[in-house]
């Protein structure tokens, strides 16, 4: 999804975080995202999942910088943003958006991430 063509990077970005929010509401809350919690529940009791989850956040983090990236070429986004910086904000408040919507089961949560990070931070 953040790879489709035919798409600005910022509705590329704004799409792969809106499927995966449906994903939650769609699961009644009861789904979030695998490496999050497998790192929030096991990584301290494990080097080698450890290691693992720090790799999927790794990659991830590094995908949505190339996203960023693009959206400074094309202009769609500021070029003073650090998106290297930016790409680690954004997962991290993704993963607390998920623990936040799953305890409140609401979307509330969702919302603000939205408001936030496109509203404000990628404006």
């Amino acid at each position: 999804m953040l790879d489709t063509p035919g798409r600005s990077a910022l509705e590329r970005l704004r799409a792969h975080f809106e499927f995966l929010g449906l994903d939650t509401v769609d699961s009644g809350f009861a789904r979030g995202c695998l490496v999050g919690n497998l790192g929030a529940e096991v990584a301290d009791h494990s080097e080698e999942i450890r290691s693992a989850v720090q790799g999927g956040f790794q990659r991830w983090a590094a995908h949505i910088r190339q996203v960023l990236t693009e959206a400074q070429e094309a202009g769609e986004l500021d070029a003073a943003l650090d998106v290297e910086e930016a790409a680690l904000f954004i997962l991290s408040a993704w993963e607390g958006t998920l623990i936040a919507a799953r305890v409140d089961k609401s979307s509330a949560p969702f919302d603000a991430f939205f408001r936030m990070v496109f509203g404000v931070l990628l404006r």
